[in-house]
């Protein structure tokens, strides 16, 4: 039984990729979400597709599961400079912006009828945000502003360490550095050598994981060009997510009826909340995790901030400044 249910996903998963590849999709109406993991990117992402047409390409990026040859050596956080003209990097993201290019991975959000009435290709991507200065020079007919998603780093890397480390509120805060950073065996991973001793010395392992948030985030958030993607903060999705979605699809310039939005289930926990712990009182989901930390500890947190020169976030306040 177990082996003709197989046989009927690869089947099917066979048949959606050869009906994406005769799809003609827009490159210039392409959807981006950038966000680093645990940010909200699921939730948001699930929130468009109420909009009719709008289909998901599901973390194309993804090391072991995407679509990006081996040897290009992304990496997990992969960046590509301004001023690279590659022929073939231009070529690899065409294709998965237009879905040309997919597996049963990136394919999963799929049903034969989304292919069949779908129009616009929604790409999410966690942790490559440090693309995005090249994404939108090198694609500068981009009919909608990428998004870039931020939540506090704090909670992301909370989050994050309890996700994928399976880590507790206690042994979180408790866990020493070792002081034996690696360097991710990537291309351009200059900005990690750069700061390899400065994350060496940091105490903990939360610190050298929101260090690594900053490293990755703080040169977009004041990038000359940053005007040309859309900041959404996760901290306003979570306090109104009707609002907030609403103001989002106003700065792309996309209609939704009325009687669409109001279907929606803004409060609807996402895929990706796998603890299921939404919490009914917005705020108090929000500044739940800074009751575990004493002043020191925030304070060593706002030291790394500083370093950094991260404006937009404080280690004493759950919300982003504005």
């Amino acid at each position: 039984m177990q082996f003709f249910k197989k046989i009927k996903n690869k089947s099917k998963q066979n048949i959606i990729q050869v009906l994406l590849r005769l799809k003609r999709y827009k490159l210039d109406e392409s959807l981006l979400i950038f966000s680093e993991a645990r940010s909200g990117s699921t939730w948001l992402m699930e929130l468009f597709q109420n909009v009719p047409g709008v289909i998901v390409n599901w973390e194309p990026l993804h090391l072991e599961k995407g679509v990006v040859p081996e040897n290009y050596k992304f990496g997990w956080r992969p960046c590509l400079p301004l001023n690279n003209t590659k022929i073939k990097y231009k070529k690899l993201f065409k294709r998965i912006f237009r879905f040309q290019t997919c597996n049963s991975w990136t394919t999963q959000f799929l049903k034969f009828k989304d292919i069949r009435y779908s129009k616009y290709v929604l790409t999410k991507f966690v942790r490559g945000n440090q693309l995005l200065p090249w994404v939108v020079n090198t694609f500068p007919n981009l009919k909608y502003r990428p998004i870039l998603l931020l939540r506090h780093p704090i909670t992301t890397c909370v989050s994050r360490l309890k996700t994928f480390d399976k880590m507790t509120s206690q042994n979180i805060l408790s866990l020493k550095n070792e002081g034996n950073f690696i360097i991710p065996d990537c291309i351009n991973n200059q900005r990690f050598l750069k700061h390899q001793n400065y994350l060496n010395n940091l105490k903990t392992k939360l610190e050298v994981e929101i260090a690594v948030w900053c490293i990755n985030n703080v040169n977009i958030l004041n990038h000359k060009n940053n005007n040309k993607w859309m900041v959404v903060f996760y901290e306003d999705l979570v306090l109104d997510p009707e609002k907030t979605f609403k103001a989002v699809l106003k700065g792309l310039n996309i209609n939704l009826l009325s009687e669409l939005l109001k279907k929606i289930e803004f409060r609807k926990a996402s895929a990706s909340n796998f603890d299921n712990q939404l919490k009914s009182k917005p705020q108090e989901q929000l500044e739940s995790v800074f009751k575990n930390f004493n002043n020191d500890e925030l304070l060593n947190i706002q030291a790394i901030f500083d370093y950094f020169e991260l404006k937009v976030y404080s280690a004493f306040n759950s919300y982003p400044i504005k």
